[in-house]
């Protein structure tokens, strides 16, 4: 059986315009794919079937590494969302909106907005950030100096929120420190990272199946410099800014380190409980932000959970696996193993809604897998996936995906019977007309 196999179907021309305008809340550093949270549907646009599987059958997937790395990328936002507390979360709301849909009546409205202001809250909204070219040219010789501060949300009616703090990073030229770019350290910040870790241990991955020696130090040169690029592209700072700040704290200078080691306390982050949050320590570089760090903590914010962990952690002294569990011990968050586990057994539940539609059966036949997500994802270097793990052991629960010629490719045959991506993707784009069309009357959008 073919690892990837066409399943002959695929999105209309039509559809396909609709799913460009669903995927902008969700983290999308790259052109050539895409996840989209409310369709569940994931493109791998540079996805060439038939190279990949004569690369796969000549054991040398040098020649398809891009194809590789973009399809582990968004993978791994489809496994974080099926398989985190902080993806557990946001499918409820996101079939909450759907009950709501198929309801219609005003009283459901608040489901509707709430959902558009949380797929606004993956990644900032751009009031709070701002980039800049920098002066000078940066790289990990001469990284970026990064300063903290904590803002305040502003309500739809001008109001400044305390309760609603914002953990924002500034960043700056070196040596000046002059600022260029003030970004806020968003849950889209640490779901990239994540995907970036998986995206480089791809392409080595793919790099060092080529038998060759000279050929493999090429690419593996050129893959360095494409990442280190990306990574000091001001334009991308938000999908960048994790790494960027545990490089700095931690003192680790190489990218692909600094890139798996904040995959894995992004990895911690999203899946804290409401009492780990409790117990979180307050670094005290954070003492400047006052009653705000109550109010971080409170709100289970996501990213500055992250930074906490990195700046309670010291430096990084050689052992990776010593530096995560000394970040989440020196954070009052007991073990690495003890937070995954703990959300192993309380995603064992799928989520369920009593009299459900087909949209919402989706979401419950999904999470019904999500505590093998996690107890597989337990088990990989820094919680990260691999393109070995992706064909192997999570080859049944992955879903089909779009290709490079616009059909879903199917990593475990049947699996696109029940997933119906097509049904998906017009309940995504019902709900969106639906939400707009509720915007113009309730934010004037």
């Amino acid at each position: 059986m073919s690892v990837f196999k066409p399943s002959g179907r695929s999105l209309s021309p039509h559809q396909l315009e609709q799913k460009l305008l669903q995927t902008s809340s969700f983290p999308n550093q790259i052109a050539a794919g895409s996840f989209a949270p409310h369709s569940t549907i994931v493109e791998v646009g540079c996805f060439r079937t038939t190279d990949v599987r004569n690369a796969l059958t000549a054991k040398d997937l040098m020649p398809v590494r891009q194809d590789i790395q973009v399809l582990c990328h968004e993978m791994t936002h489809w496994f974080d969302f099926w398989g985190t507390r902080w993806g557990r979360e946001y499918i409820a709301d996101i079939c909450r909106a759907y009950r709501a849909l198929e309801r219609r009546t005003e009283a459901d409205f608040p489901s509707i907005i709430k959902l558009f202001d949380l797929d606004r809250s993956v990644l900032a909204p751009s009031y709070y950030r701002y980039t800049n070219p920098p002066a000078t040219t940066h790289s990990a010789d001469v990284p970026w100096s990064i300063d903290y501060v904590a803002g305040a949300e502003i309500d739809p009616f001008g109001n400044t929120r305390e309760d609603r703090p914002i953990f924002m990073a500034r960043f700056g030229e070196n040596p000046s420190r002059s600022t260029f770019a003030r970004q806020p350290v968003s849950v889209g910040a640490l779901l990239e990272v994540r995907a970036i870790a998986s995206e480089i241990g791809a392409a080595i991955s793919a790099i060092n199946s080529h038998s060759d020696q000279g050929p493999r130090m090429v690419e593996m040169a050129l893959a360095n410099r494409e990442f280190n690029s990306l990574a000091y592209n001001h334009e991308l700072i938000e999908y960048n800014a994790a790494a960027h700040i545990l490089s700095v704290q931690a003192n680790t200078r190489e990218l692909f380190l600094s890139a798996r080691l904040a995959a894995a306390l992004a990895y911690i982050a999203l899946n804290m409980s409401q009492s780990d949050f409790g117990k979180l320590k307050v670094p005290a570089a954070f003492a400047a932000f006052g009653n705000r760090n109550r109010a971080f903590k409170k709100r289970q914010d996501k990213g500055y959970a992250f930074a906490a962990m990195v700046f309670n952690g010291g430096r990084y002294e050689g052992d990776e696996a010593e530096y995560i569990k000394r970040c989440v011990a020196s954070s009052n968050l007991g073990t690495p193993e003890g937070i995954i586990e703990a959300t192993a057994g309380e995603l064992a539940r799928p989520f369920w809604f009593s009299n459900g539609n087909e949209i919402t059966q989706h979401f419950f036949r999904e999470t019904a897998m999500s505590q093998r997500i996690v107890e597989a994802h337990s088990n990989y270097p820094q919680y990260v996936l691999s393109l070995q793990s992706l064909i192997t052991d999570l080859r049944n629960v992955a879903p089909p995906f779009l290709d490079s010629a616009g059909e879903f490719i199917e990593l475990h045959e049947g699996r696109i019977g029940e997933y119906d991506p097509e049904a998906m993707h017009d309940a995504a784009h019902e709900l969106r007309e639906y939400t707009r069309n509720l915007l113009t009357g309730s934010r004037g959008i």
